[in-house]
């Protein structure tokens, strides 16, 4: 026998030796690589919410003012760009995903402000929110829209009522909202807007209608898909949620009870759209009222009402772009004037109302009506 047949045995029996040694080693090898990774990823998640707490959340440490100038119909990437160019932010995108975590639903205002260096883009944007600085306001001239005001009715706020809704009816300016409306109603967004001098109404209304196209194309981009929603449709279902809403909380709810409702072929029935009917706010409505023949009358009528029922603002164009998720069909106003039952069925809903009626009864005899 030669030697290398006498050692084969030998090299067969190292080899059976190794394999399991082999195969644990390539399972050990992995698990420790699997580890290593995600041990890593759970360190880098770590630092990044680190950042983002300290950048974005965290109060800071006012430092020398900045003067930092808002463009009107800026929307988020643009401020964020010019805080950063100021060096007020790190990254404009600290400030986009600090008005992703706000709750509040404010617009942030135009305008000249003085921001202190230091502070978290959180901080920043609940000054922008709250407004220019009180001590440039004095170099400006300042109008203010509120929420929910139909044409009509902010039209009082200026010195020729008449002009104000002359040029909601400007040709030239609807056609820059681009919907197959004889008015501008819906399509005006309340706001605080700053000119350098008095201005003619028909400026305010121009301001205020290009402001609405940046807002609403601003919404429109966080939906996928956004750009195809019917534009008059959703003006006109964000108009009626301005009307009913009480709170920031029972807007998307509302809308919800809109949809729901006409996609089971049910009349709306709110009163706002018969104030809006017959010019009759801040009075008493009456069930005679209910049989006006108006396409505004959604008592008497199906569907949406022809066009929107007055100016809505940020939050609510929002509800009605993302309603919530809801099978709720009625609501009824609660006693405290803030918030409202919401029901799914008419059962539910005339308890509510029952509710109701007991609790403003009572007030009215405690406060001895």
């Amino acid at each position: 026998m030669n030697a290398e047949a006498m050692t084969e045995p030998i090299r067969e029996s190292v080899k059976e030796a190794v394999r399991p040694w082999t195969f644990w080693r390539v399972v050990v090898t992995f698990f420790l690589w699997l580890w290593a990774v995600l041990f890593l990823g759970v360190a880098v998640l770590g630092i990044f919410a680190l950042m983002v707490y300290h950048q974005v959340i965290q109060p800071g440490h006012p430092g020398p003012e900045v003067t930092l100038v808002v463009p009107e119909g800026a929307i988020g990437r643009d401020i964020g760009g010019l805080l950063a160019e100021q060096g007020l932010v790190e990254h404009e995108g600290f400030f986009r995903l600090a008005m992703r975590i706000d709750g509040t639903g404010k617009a942030i205002q135009h305008g000249e402000y003085q921001i202190p260096a230091g502070l978290s883009a959180l901080e920043i944007l609940h000054q922008l929110q709250d407004g220019p600085s009180r001590h440039v306001l004095g170099e400006q001239f300042k109008v203010t829209v509120p929420e929910g005001l139909p044409i009509r009715l902010a039209a009082d706020i200026f010195d020729s009522p008449a002009a104000f809704v002359e040029a909601a009816r400007d040709p030239a300016l609807l056609a820059a909202v681009d919907v197959p409306a004889d008015s501008l109603e819906g399509f005006l967004m309340p706001d605080t807007y700053f000119f350098d001098a008095a201005p003619a109404e028909r400026e305010v209304v121009a301001r205020m209608a290009n402001h609405f196209n940046t807002v609403y194309d601003e919404l429109i981009a966080e939906i996928p898909g956004g750009e195809t929603l019917d534009k008059l449709a959703i003006v006109t279902v964000a108009s009626l949620v301005e009307e009913e809403a009480r709170s920031d909380g029972e807007r998307a709810i509302i809308a919800s009870v809109i949809y729901n409702r006409l996609e089971k072929g049910m009349p709306l029935q709110f009163d706002s759209t018969l104030q809006y009917a017959l010019n009759k706010y801040g009075q008493r409505l009456l069930n005679v009222d209910k049989e006006v023949d108006s396409p505004y009358n959604t008592y008497r009528f199906k569907g949406l009402p022809p066009g929107p029922i007055s100016n809505p603002g940020r939050a609510s164009l929002r509800a009605a772009m993302q309603p919530a998720e809801t099978d709720y069909l009625f609501f009824v106003s609660n006693a405290d004037g803030e918030s409202h039952t919401f029901s799914r069925t008419l059962a539910e809903h005339e308890r509510a109302r029952a509710r109701y009626n007991r609790e403003i009864a009572q007030q009215r005899r405690e406060l001895g009506q």
